[in-house]
């Protein structure tokens, strides 16, 4: 995971903490990371609503949705499946890319401190008509946009540069309607 990422996910686990310590202030025991860590409310859509085929198919023809896929740990993608998100992958059959997009529903309180940190460890994109952000990580580009109450998240070997996403980004903003 990024430094970026890791400082991300620490400031949406001191927001569950701080969350917890206000509303539970009479409980005797300390919680553990993971129960302290936002909660996200469930992304009711499949992957085929948030990315429609024909959207893919625009983007670039011979991509595929990956059923089995399972986000790496220590992904953004990853920390949206923490987080009730909706987690979901794409390959193209001829040249082996991979697109990866995951979508988490958060409170306000964890979405603000999210974009916050996003302002201070990202750069901003402003293409994506949403409040957005871009950054290369190894070898792949890592998109991610804030379409209130939502966290969009999506990185590939195929992103190079912020608008090389943009197509991506549009269409899972339309499929989260």
């Amino acid at each position: 995971m990024s430094s970026s990422a890791s400082r991300r996910v620490l400031a949406l686990a001191l927001a569950g903490l701080v969350a917890v310590g206000a509303t539970a202030c009479t409980a005797q025991q300390e919680a553990s990371p993971s129960e302290s860590a936002a909660a996200g409310v469930p992304v009711a859509i499949d992957c085929d609503t948030l990315i429609t085929p024909e959207a893919l198919a625009d983007y670039s023809p011979g991509f595929s949705l990956d059923d089995a896929y399972t986000p790496a740990d220590g992904t953004e993608a990853a920390e949206v499946a923490k987080l009730d998100g909706l987690t979901c992958s794409w390959a193209n059959q001829a040249s082996g890319v991979v697109i990866e997009v995951a979508v988490a529903q958060l409170p306000d309180a964890d979405l603000t401190a999210l974009k916050n940190d996003f302002v201070t460890e990202s750069n901003s994109v402003p293409t994506y008509r949403v409040e957005g952000y871009f950054q290369l990580v190894d070898d792949s580009g890592q998109a991610d946009a804030f379409d209130d109450p939502y966290w969009i998240t999506a990185s590939s070997t195929a992103f190079l540069e912020p608008g090389d996403a943009e197509a991506i980004i549009a269409a899972a903003i339309a499929g989260l309607g």
